[in-house]
């Protein structure tokens, strides 16, 4: 159980929903533009890439947070913002990661 605990600390738990915060935001506004494409609720997708959002943002909160044990007001926001912008700033290293590193050598 302290094994748990100490997992699931308070940080992880709250970078852990502001990471299902960025994926719930786009849904709300996919819902209020009325020439928006629509999201399909059926495809197994939306809900997957949930989960990654959510582990995306525990992992870094883990990472963040690891060993805190005392959370403010200001530490309780630094862990939903770590949440929200950790599967943001992943997906833009992974996008600014170059294709190919190979394709740039010269053939022989």
């Amino acid at each position: 159980m302290e094994l748990f605990n100490a997992i699931f600390s308070e940080g992880v738990i709250l970078s852990a929903l502001g990471g299902m915060a960025y994926p719930l935001l786009t849904l709300l506004e996919r819902i209020q533009q009325p020439n928006a494409k629509k999201i399909d609720l059926k495809d197994l997708s939306f809900y997957v890439s949930i989960l990654i959002y959510v582990f995306l943002g525990s992992v870094v909160g883990y990472i963040y947070f690891h060993g805190k044990l005392d959370f403010g007001v200001n530490d309780r926001l630094l862990a939903v913002h770590v949440g929200i912008t950790a599967p943001l700033l992943i997906r833009s290293l992974a996008t600014a990661l170059p294709k190919s590193a190979t394709s740039a050598l010269p053939e022989k």
